[in-house]
C-alpha cells in the first residue's frame, strides 16, 4: 500500500488592519527570489506582527496536510494543526486549489484574530510503501 505525506512550514504576519496587510504583501512579493521573500516576511513579522510567533520570524511550524491513504496505522509524525482553525482551513484550501504558492505572500486572510499574511516557507513531501 502506498501513500504520500505533505508537510509545509508556515510563516505569517498578523495585523489589525487590512490596508497595512495589503501594503506589506506587495512589499514582500517584490523580490524575485523566493528565499529573499521568505527573509523579508520574517523581518516584517518581527517588526509588525501582533502574534507571539514574531519572535521566530512568524513561524507557525510544520503542518501535516494529510496522507493520501486512510490507513490508521500510518504515523502522523508529530505534526500539528493550527489552533486557529479558520486559518488552517484557508491554508489547506489554498494548497488544494494551488492559490497558495510556496515562498509567496498570500492574503490578507481575515480570521477572528485579525488579518494574516501567510507564506509556505518550506515544503516536504515523501512517498511511503506500507
Amino acid at each position: 500500500m502506498a501513500g504520500a505525506s505533505f508537510q509545509v512550514q508556515i510563516r505569517h504576519i498578523l495585523l489589525e488592519e487590512k490596508d497595512v496587510a495589503e501594503l506589506l504583501k506587495e512589499t514582500i512579493n517584490t523580490p524575485k527570489s523566493g528565499t529573499e521573500r521568505v527573509k523579508l516576511l520574517m523581518k516584517m513579522a518581527e517588526k509588525y506582527s501582533k502574534c507571539s510567533s514574531k519572535e521566530d520570524g512568524g513561524n507557525l511550524g510544520w503542518l501535516e496536510m494529510g496522507w493520501n491513504i486512510s490507513d490508521p496505522r500510518v504515523p502522523r509524525g508529530g505534526f500539528k494543526k493550527l489552533e486557529n482553525e479558520e486559518l488552517y482551513n484557508t491554508i489547506s484550501e489554498g494548497l488544494k486549489k494551488k492559490t497558495l504558492i510556496s515562498k509567496t505572500a498570500f492574503g490578507p486572510v481575515k480570521t477572528h484574530e485579525g488579518y494574516h499574511l501567510v507564506m509556505v516557507a518550506n515544503e516536504f513531501r515523501t512517498d511511503r510503501i506500507l
